[in-house]
């Protein structure tokens, strides 16, 4: 029987889908064993937008909330670290990104009316059956989040939703007898795991030397940008009631609900507006060479302390001495003008020595890893699972949680009984040393579940494929 099914795999599943199928944390093993760190406000930078760090910790936050509740108050850091937390946070809002950036290249728009009516129609904020501004501000207070934050993160939704809905799924009466039949699939396994930190490497001098001439260019400084630039505070005043309501009437698009619900709202928005037309003319002054305030001269990166990332973008298109008009950068409008561009050098190798012995020493431990689990995979003596099927990610308990899914993704899509898996901080080595076939389970999936999962192993293919696509730089320290 399972002679049969292993060679038959091909017949049950859709290969090319399910052997597709990774989570993207597959790509960042050994996270775990990071703190995370920031270069400004940002953790990473994927294609144009930036993953920031007050966005990482607020997922964070709510996966560990979620879980702690779930094992009700029993759940802490040391448990959140074996389930691969930090990943499974980072890989939300990396997804997030990558998707991001493809709804940008197709132009997708999200309007402020649609960030304003998904606020309004979201009943955290109800009070008494109805939208609430006084449960809003305190809902965000409590969570430590700005209205600015809430509406820039509620727009990124819509823009994922938008391009999601392109991505329609049907099923086809083969699809759904193919799905159906890979669910009723069970596999007693044998594994074993070879981890990464039990093997020694020691490398010398000379192929660190070695490694760097070869791949100097991988060592370059970061790309500068020398700018001159001065900041417009926010005007601080208390508009008059008939101000708030006109502003709020000519600007009523903008708006979910009444003008009492949007007071607030309409304060924020007329001061930031005036705002704005004051360091518009300070922009035009500063454009004749007439600004009389003070102008600080700095060099920055593309992730720096000045500009986000949309800005930098924009900066980063100028040519020199040209000046970007003013942009809302927190609670301030900021105008920068670019002087120069510094453009990368080859570091030093004094300079990099111990990164690029970190990356020698990576590689040799890979290498070595790889070796093992070559020699071992025929002959290895493990520890054995209960029967699971492909979506029993939790009977695997002896690997991160956020590798669990990828792994039984592509034991499944094999044709052959053995082999080795990468995972976080090392290899899997697994066995299928029996195998059985439950209808019963068959009847249970709906038309439904096969549509979902399609849907997903879709997004999934597609993230795969972005990865590719769009850069990705990460910043932390260990």
């Amino acid at each position: 029987m399972i002679g049969w099914m292993q060679k038959n795999k091909k017949y049950l599943i859709v290969t090319l889908w399910i052997s597709t199928i990774a989570f993207v944390g597959a790509g960042f093993m050994g996270w775990g064993s990071y703190q995370y760190g920031s270069k400004g406000r940002s953790i990473a930078k994927i294609g144009q937008e930036e993953v920031q760090l007050s966005d990482f910790q607020m997922v964070y936050g709510n996966l560990y909330g979620y879980y702690s509740q779930m094992f009700k108050g029993s759940f802490d850091e040391e448990m959140a670290k074996k389930f691969g937390l930090q990943d499974m946070a980072f890989n939300i809002l990396k997804r997030e990104a990558l998707l991001m950036n493809l709804a940008k290249d197709y132009d997708l728009k999200v309007l402020d009316r649609e960030i304003a009516e998904a606020i309004y129609k979201n009943n955290s904020f109800f009070k008494d059956g109805n939208f609430s501004r006084e449960q809003y501000e305190l809902v965000l207070k409590n969570s430590r989040i700005t209205p600015a934050e809430f509406e820039e993160r509620t727009a990124k939704d819509l823009l994922v939703e938008k391009l999601n809905s392109l991505l329609g799924v049907s099923i086809t009466p083969f699809e759904e007898e193919l799905f159906k039949n890979l669910f009723g699939i069970s596999d007693k396994l044998e594994y074993k795991l070879l981890k990464s930190d039990s093997i020694e490497v020691s490398v010398t001098d000379d192929e660190v030397k070695k490694f760097w001439e070869l791949n100097s260019e991988k060592f370059k400084t970061e790309q500068m940008y020398k700018v001159s630039y001065f900041k417009s505070p926010m005007i601080n005043r208390e508009p008059s009631d008939d101000e708030l309501k006109k502003f709020y009437e000519d600007n009523q698009f903008e708006f979910v609900g009444s003008f009492e619900d949007n007071r607030e709202s309409a304060k924020e928005k007329l001061l930031q507006k005036e705002s704005k037309k004051e360091a518009m003319k300070s922009y035009l002054k500063f454009k004749k060479g007439d600004f009389n305030g003070e102008i600080t001269s700095s060099e920055v990166g593309e992730i720096n302390l000045i500009l986000d990332g949309k800005a930098m973008a924009e900066l980063k298109s100028l040519k020199d001495g040209e000046i970007l008009k003013p942009k809302l950068q927190g609670e301030e409008f900021i105008t920068v003008r670019l002087d120069s561009v510094i453009a990368p050098q080859v570091e030093k190798f004094e300079a990099v020595k111990d990164l690029v012995a970190v990356e020698v020493e990576a590689k040799q431990r890979e290498k070595k890893l790889l070796e093992s689990a070559k020699s071992k995979q025929s002959s290895f003596k493990g520890e054995m699972t209960d029967f699971i099927k492909i979506n029993d990610s939790a009977k695997l308990e002896f690997l991160p949680f956020s590798d669990r899914d990828r792994v039984l993704q592509e034991i499944f899509s094999q044709q052959i009984s053995d082999g080795f898996i990468k995972v976080s901080g090392g290899i899997l080595l697994y066995r299928v040393v029996d195998q059985k076939f439950d209808s019963e389970s068959v009847e249970e999936l709906s038309k439904e579940n096969i549509i979902d999962l399609k849907y997903k192993i879709q997004n999934d293919m597609l993230i795969k494929k972005l990865e590719h696509h769009y850069p990705i730089q990460i910043f932390f320290k260990g």
